[in-house]
């Protein structure tokens, strides 16, 4: 057991619910960057967050995230196309992912180029930024999350896309921290 008082098959709700002083403003932060006004798609921050996911081989962030990308109607392919570097993505997102990549992987190394290929791509500074947060965030969740064993079974990742898309992020925290029938914290659906 990594963590005393963390049941073995806990979610991420679960941990954020043991210590909501902490994570309750991290959830809001988290509802406002990937659900709040943006000039990118909630889908396009939610392939983002995926990508990074994958990058960082976090499997449990990257197949819920996944499937919050089908939940906002993106298709996998986009994602699975990022991640292959391949063409025929919108070159826009495919900046922004190269941006996301180098943030991940190569933090001391970015460059004004990388910027400027994201300006050259048709992307806003509001994207970029939103873009480079996006990558910082899911970097410390994939740390986290691995850190910590957190893991899903097949019911959890196919309820996981529509319960973000329909309710967003600060949902299962609410879900976690509510009383149950019997008296213990309620799960998300």
């Amino acid at each position: 057991m990594r963590l005393r008082g963390l049941a073995p098959d806990a979610r991420v709700y679960e941990l954020f619910a043991g210590r909501p002083d902490l994570y309750a403003p991290f959830t809001s932060f988290c509802e406002q960057l990937m659900r709040g006004p943006s000039t990118l798609s909630t889908g396009e921050r939610e392939v983002l967050g995926a990508y990074v996911s994958a990058l960082n081989s976090c499997q449990y962030c990257h197949d819920v995230h996944a499937q919050a990308v089908r939940a906002y109607g993106v298709a996998p392919e986009v994602l699975k196309a990022l991640l292959d570097e391949a063409p025929g993505v919108d070159p826009r997102l495919q900046a922004l992912a190269c941006l996301a990549r180098r943030v991940t992987l190569e933090p001391t190394r970015i460059t004004d180029a990388d910027f400027e290929r994201c300006r050259t791509s048709g992307c806003d500074e509001g994207s970029i930024h939103d873009a480079v947060v996006i990558a910082c965030c899911f970097n410390f969740m994939n740390r986290l999350v691995s850190t910590f064993d957190i893991q899903a079974d097949q019911a959890y990742l196919d309820a996981a896309g529509p319960r973000l898309r329909d309710h967003g992020y600060a949902f299962s925290l609410a879900q976690a921290q509510a009383p149950s029938g019997d008296g213990k914290t309620g799960k998300p659906v």
